[in-house]
């Protein structure tokens, strides 16, 4: 039986400041098929960057968003300074 597939737009926090479209494509593209990436990067006055986030435009089933954010909504593992889907 096939899944049925919705249009999500997904925001995923705590990136590191180097991530690319294309990295987060490919990690994304284990739930769904991935449409659009789009990197935001919010730097201070200075032109230090302060914090790095994504959209993700992804369409995917039901069960496959629930398993994603499962996953997402994991902290930062201490140990290894890393989310469990990667820095």
């Amino acid at each position: 039986m096939e899944k049925k597939q919705v249009l999500k737009r997904l925001y995923v926090g705590g990136l590191g400041h180097t991530v690319s479209e294309a990295e987060l494509q490919e990690r994304f593209s284990k739930f769904g098929n991935v449409t659009d990436a789009e990197i935001v990067i919010r730097k201070d006055d200075q032109g230090n960057t302060m914090k790095t986030f994504a959209y993700i435009n992804i369409s995917i089933s039901e069960a496959d968003l629930k398993r994603c954010m499962s996953i997402l909504n994991k902290p930062l593992n201490p140990a290894t300074g890393l989310y469990p889907w990667g820095p």
